[in-house]
């Protein structure tokens, strides 16, 4: 049996190397690739798991025909939980081949975990928190992905100042901001023809506190998806900043 084992991890070493070479010679979107790796990879492992159990068993003394043929197909498939694997698996295709996320992709899923995407496997995927935490989905368990990294992204700041503070001298104030904003962080927005697609800007007011606290306005721009929270960050620590200076409030 320890020869069985040996060998086992042996051809796990070897079909991992052709895995990982082919990879690196295949012409394929960075992200892509390394999604794709790493699920044949896991594929490869489970594979060689359920052949090495096939081959240990009747060492064992474990008669393997005679438990395929007097157990039914349905009541292995349940006992074993092939059900729920077999759900993970196809979800899992689904995923990577309509691009939902890839490795290195910083997602949000179920609306409730957020994370940098690290691996992609055939039943579970893995996602490492800002904190450390590292988390194991089960594929069947993703119903909504939140992909932080497709292209661009909005940043948006909304700030509230009382009714009785001008306008026009909050506008004034915010537009500064965002000049200098753009001019202190240009490449962190995402380009576009002949400059910025969207610069940092003064949206407007988009609300009206009803509860008598003050007018909302809001500040957005197109950014790089890794830069989005920088900026959201940068712009509200920065109109803070000037209001302060300027003698204007904040609600």
């Amino acid at each position: 049996m320890l020869a069985i084992l040996v060998a086992v991890l042996i051809a796990q070493r070897l079909i991992f190397q052709l895995i990982r070479r082919f990879f690196d010679m295949a012409k394929i979107e960075p992200y892509k690739k390394q999604t794709l790796r790493s699920l044949f990879l896991s594929a490869a492992r489970y594979s060689l798991y359920a052949l090495a159990a096939l081959v240990i068993l009747p060492v064992l003394g474990v008669n393997v025909t005679a438990i395929v043929a007097g157990v039914s197909l349905v009541g292995l498939a349940v006992g074993f939980g092939a059900q729920s694997l077999v759900r993970d698996i196809i979800t899992g295709l689904f995923i990577v081949f309509e691009d939902q996320l890839r490795v290195g992709d910083l997602v949000q899923i179920n609306e409730k975990v957020t994370g940098t995407v690290e691996e992609v496997g055939l039943r579970t995927t893995t996602l490492r928190e800002w904190s450390g935490t590292k988390f194991y989905i089960a594929n069947s368990e993703i119903k909504t992905v939140r992909n932080y990294n497709r292209e661009e992204l909005r940043a948006s700041v909304n700030v509230i100042f009382p009714f009785d503070e001008d306008p026009y001298r909050v506008r004034e104030m915010l537009e500064e901001v965002c000049k200098e904003v753009e001019k202190e962080y240009y490449d962190d927005f995402l380009p576009g023809p002949g400059g910025l697609a969207e610069p940092p800007q003064v949206y407007g007011v988009t609300d009206m506190d009803k509860s008598g606290r003050g007018v909302q306005f809001t500040v957005t721009a197109k950014t790089r998806p890794a830069s989005v929270w920088k900026i959201e960050r940068v712009l509200r620590e920065r109109i803070w900043q000037v209001c302060k200076e300027r003698g204007i409030r904040i609600c």
